[in-house]
């Protein structure tokens, strides 16, 4: 084995050991963040009827990541094709965050281009109407009609894309060093089973290339299982073993594989823990959109039993006290919700005026925090680390509860409602679904942020300063 093999070898592994330790967690922890601002992304759509819901939702079955289709289409198919694609692109990023392997073993050459595909999906760092893609053309379209409004969705859908592209860009990034490296390690693969057995002369190369190219596709076939031949590659290796340049090459390659002065002797980055504790908050507040969702759709519900329940004369009866001011009595609904401390259902009674009106008076605060210009996150951000920490474990807990209801009382309307008027129950299955996974990705962050801060305390305790 000659110097070169030898010192490639050892680079090769080192930086296999740099990717494993920073370029793989952060692929993970930056899908998972972009899933968290994409899903509120999407729930701005749908409250602005900008977006229907995926009718595919709960029959998909995934697999492996595919490109969205970027295929045109008739132009009264819009709102239909951008919901179909928008949601089969979330569906795989919950897929990526709760099943994908984020290993050197797993991320084949062949994996890597359908993530690079599917990260392409929309191009958020350059939003026109005018771009030549069909998908981003369309979101662009759609964002547009926001931006024209004057309400609060218009700085948060700023805000949104503006972090979508840079964790966009991010990903990106990590997906390029792990390519390269797959790239690198599939010739290092060649160079030692079968290539030195080739015996290929530089003359050989330059007389006759495709005889060349036969017997490198043969050996191939015979000692190398499981991978496919990628005739880019085998001319690299070429070139590097058997032209004028291959001495240039090689150093150059020997050069992108250290890590050292590119990867490990980088400045200390000073970690913000107040901008990870609040970055959780900040989570939690998307979940305003399906918050509100589910009231709308729960009141509906409500007026459709009452209407049934409802005679001529309570009817009557309810009229004569509005003209008076008497209240009436207030909705009480006995639901089934499902206490974790114990494992088991619990009933409970819930006056649904009260509950609802608790949710909406969470969700006006949750709007105001999830825009980082408003004055409720710039006032939060001045607070300290364990007060926005303590303001998050509150609304964690409130939220965990609204939810639990929310199930009780999809269940309650669907179940007690009359045969004939269940057709015109509306679900909120999928509410409850994309608040379960907000508040997941919140309590993530959440933990990362207490984690770090322990690790923080211990070096601490031994002289040693995470921040310069």
């Amino acid at each position: 084995m000659d110097g070169f093999s030898v010192e490639f070898g050892q680079k090769l592994q080192a930086y296999a050991q740099e990717l494993e330790r920073s370029a793989l967690p952060n692929l993970k922890t930056s899908f998972r963040n972009f899933t968290s601002i994409y899903v509120a992304f999407l729930d701005v759509l749908k409250k602005k009827g900008l977006l229907t819901e995926d009718p595919y939702e709960y029959d998909t079955k995934i697999s492996e990541i595919t490109p969205i289709t970027n295929d045109p289409f008739i132009e009264s198919q819009k709102t239909t094709v951008l919901s179909i694609r928008l949601h089969s692109f979330r569906n795989q990023l919950n897929f990526l965050n709760d099943f994908y392997q984020f290993s050197l073993d797993f991320l084949s050459l062949t994996r890597l281009k359908s993530l690079s595909q599917f990260n392409r999906f929309v191009r958020w760092d350059s939003l026109t109407e005018t771009n030549s893609e069909t998908n981003t053309r369309l979101v662009a379209e759609v964002a547009s009609r926001i931006r024209k409004g004057d309400d609060v969705s218009t700085g948060l859908i700023n805000d949104m894309l503006g972090q979508l592209a840079t964790y966009q860009a991010k990903i990106f990034e990590d997906l390029k060093k792990i390519t390269f490296y797959k790239r690198e390690e599939y010739k290092s693969l060649i160079r030692t089973t079968f290539w030195e057995e080739l015996r290929l002369s530089p003359e050989e190369w330059a007389g006759n290339s495709d005889n060349v190219q036969l017997r490198i596709r043969k050996e191939f076939a015979n000692h190398v299982k499981g991978q496919p031949f990628i005739p880019e590659l085998i001319k690299e290796l070429l070139d590097e073993d058997l032209t004028s340049a291959g001495s240039t090459l090689k150093e150059e390659l020997l050069g992108k594989l250290t890590v050292t002065s590119t990867i490990k002797e980088k400045p200390k980055q000073v970690i913000d823990y107040k901008a990870l504790v609040l970055e959780a908050v900040r989570t939690l507040a998307s979940l305003n959109i399906p918050l509100e969702a589910a009231v709308k759709k729960l009141k509906t519900n409500t007026l459709v039993i009452e209407d049934d329940r409802l005679t001529v004369g309570k009817r009557f009866r309810r009229w004569l006290a509005s003209l008076v001011g008497i209240k009436p009595k207030p909705r009480m609904y006995e639901i089934e919700t499902y206490d974790v401390s114990s494992g088991s259902t619990k009933t409970e009674t819930i006056d649904f005026e009260k509950f609802t009106e608790d949710v909406m008076t969470r969700t006006r605060i949750l709007v105001n925090l999830a825009n980082r210009a408003s004055p409720q996150f710039q006032a939060m951000s001045q607070k300290a680390e364990p007060e926005i920490l303590e303001t998050f474990d509150r609304y964690f807990l409130d939220l965990t509860k609204f939810n639990e209801r929310f199930v009780g009382l999809d269940v309650y309307f669907k179940t007690e409602s009359p045969k004939e008027k269940r057709a015109h129950i509306r679900g909120i299955k999928a509410e409850i679904s994309q608040v379960k996974t907000t508040l997941a990705n919140a309590n993530k962050l959440k933990h990362e942020y207490v984690a770090a801060r322990e690790e923080q305390e211990q070096l601490k305790k031994l002289g040693i300063s995470l921040n310069p």
